[in-house]
């Protein structure tokens, strides 16, 4: 069993990033938008990490928790319009009381984390600018492991906006056949799917859901998911059981993580070089 380091792939991604970026004139600026999301700081800081790494601008905006929508739109508008902003993320969740519509303020053109409808609706048309960087990042770590997708059995557990619902069409492209598992599929479907895959993405956000009892022996399992449990970052998988089975598994902190961090500047670089970069 291999226990895949996501910290390394990331840092290599990044070196290759820096070397690309530092011979332009001029340097991209990441602007991160939160809303008083504290259980957020740690991924904030992340980016704000690699940012400077990079030598690429970055500036946060952090508002309350309770601003308007209607000023955090027009905060947001005056963000997406500054030139020195030439891309632009809203950290996720959003509070209840802001509808995920806002998100349509951030034109393609600077949505490296493909937030507005119009980005999702190029990816799922054919026509993305970038891909999504923690879905890609799941294919680069695969990739990096030097897994052939092509004929093999996937699993998705979770339809999410920032990674579930784009890794299906993703598997496919890459010729793997694909189930989907969210909240609808009954326990004993989900078995049937997940005993015979070949390769498990979870991205739920509900810790210790993916079990040894779920996948059969000799299954990749890349854990994507999130949440805080007794107080310590957990992911989906039960790690001490499903490492009994798995071939390998990434953990949570670690794996996919700083691997997505990685891919979300790549898709900065992308945006800029090919939007705001004058040679």
């Amino acid at each position: 069993m291999h226990i895949f380091n996501g910290k390394e792939l990331a840092q290599e991604i990044l070196d290759n990033l820096k070397s690309a970026i530092s011979s332009w004139s001029k340097k991209p600026r990441l602007a991160v938008v939160s809303l008083g999301q504290e259980s957020q700081s740690a991924f904030i800081k992340q980016k704000e990490k690699a940012a400077n790494f990079l030598a690429c601008g970055f500036k946060h905006f952090n508002y309350a928790a309770d601003i308007s929508a209607a000023e955090l739109r027009g905060r947001l508008n005056k963000i997406v319009k500054s030139r020195l902003n030439t891309a632009v993320i809203v950290q996720m969740p959003l509070p209840e009381h802001v509808n995920s519509s806002i998100l349509n303020v951030i034109p393609p053109e600077k949505d490296p984390d493909l937030l507005s409808d119009r980005a999702v609706g190029m990816f799922f048309n054919g026509r993305a600018l970038v891909e999504p960087p923690t879905a890609a990042a799941v294919f680069r770590i695969l990739e990096s492991a030097n897994i052939d997708l092509a004929g093999k059995k996937a699993v998705v557990f979770g339809w999410g906006r920032l990674t579930g619902r784009f890794l299906a069409p993703m598997f496919l492209k890459r010729g793997a056949a694909v189930s989907v598992v969210d909240e609808h599929t009954g326990f004993d479907a989900v078995l049937e799917f997940s005993r015979q895959a070949d390769i498990i993405v979870s991205a739920t956000g509900q810790p210790k859901l993916i079990t040894a009892e779920m996948i059969k022996q000799g299954a990749v399992v890349v854990d994507a998911g999130f949440s805080m449990l007794d107080g310590k970052i957990a992911g989906d998988a039960d790690s001490e059981s499903v490492k009994q089975k798995a071939a390998l598994i990434t953990p949570v902190p670690g794996g996919v993580g700083p691997v997505g961090v990685a891919m979300l500047f790549e898709n900065v670089a992308k945006l800029f070089e090919r939007f705001h970069l004058i040679t």
